[in-house]
């Protein structure tokens, strides 16, 4: 039987929204939480390298063993807080209705939001953005699941439920490009308006192409 189209767009959301930690006591959440708070203090505070271990355990008053337990590395640690910054987005976005006729002026609207968050606060998200670039295999199923969460925002902005593979390839490549411009703008290559820009050339290319598929198909 052919698989049906939905499917795999009911099972990214399902990924997309089993958050890091989730599975853990009460107790043990708000640890969990006040380590990844006292990490993002540090990261505004004083950028990627404020953040270490140490210091995180300190002003979170958990032991330094228990930081470990739950977050290998300090990377680990900082791309747990990208997803759940990104997680939060998510929820913010489908609560909203959007505005725009299209999907791209919606997806848009996402992006610009995202990039006025950069702007707020450069040295978080600069940290943030870095430890996906320095993070190592301890951290492979959260950077996975932050591309489901990434696939589901964007999904959502456009207004796609019931999609078809060529859809869900788009928002795929929206989501990576997306990822691939803030990695740019971290490493200093990027503004936040080249961002803006890049991101809005790779929408309308991804959404122009979508369309002539789904006229000859």
């Amino acid at each position: 039987m052919a698989d049906d189209p939905t499917t795999e767009v009911a099972h990214t959301r399902q990924r997309a929204f089993s958050t890091p930690g989730a599975d853990l006591r009460p107790a043990q959440r708000a640890r969990y939480m006040r380590i990844i708070g006292s990490a993002k203090e540090l990261a505004s505070e004083g950028g990627y390298e404020a953040v270490q271990m140490r210091s995180v355990a300190d002003r979170s008053g958990v032991a330094l063993g228990t930081v470990y337990r739950y977050f290998p590395s300090k990377n680990h640690l900082l791309v747990v807080a990208l997803v759940l910054e990104f997680e939060t987005a998510a929820r913010r976005f489908a609560e909203a209705e959007l505005p725009g006729d299209t999907p791209h002026d919606r997806i848009m609207v996402v992006f610009r939001a995202s990039v006025a968050q950069l702007e707020e606060n450069p040295r978080l998200y600069d940290a943030l953005v870095r430890a996906t670039m320095f993070a190592d295999a301890s951290s492979a199923p959260e950077l996975d699941h932050l591309g489901y969460v990434l696939t589901d925002l964007f999904a959502r902005a456009a207004g796609i439920d019931a999609v078809t593979e060529e859809v869900l390839n788009a928002v795929h490549i929206i989501a990576d490009v997306w990822m691939s411009t803030l990695v740019s703008w971290a490493a200093g290559r990027q503004s936040t308006r080249e961002v803006l820009a890049h991101t809005d050339t790779a929408v309308t290319l991804v959404f122009d192409r979508l369309e002539r598929l789904q006229r000859a198909g």
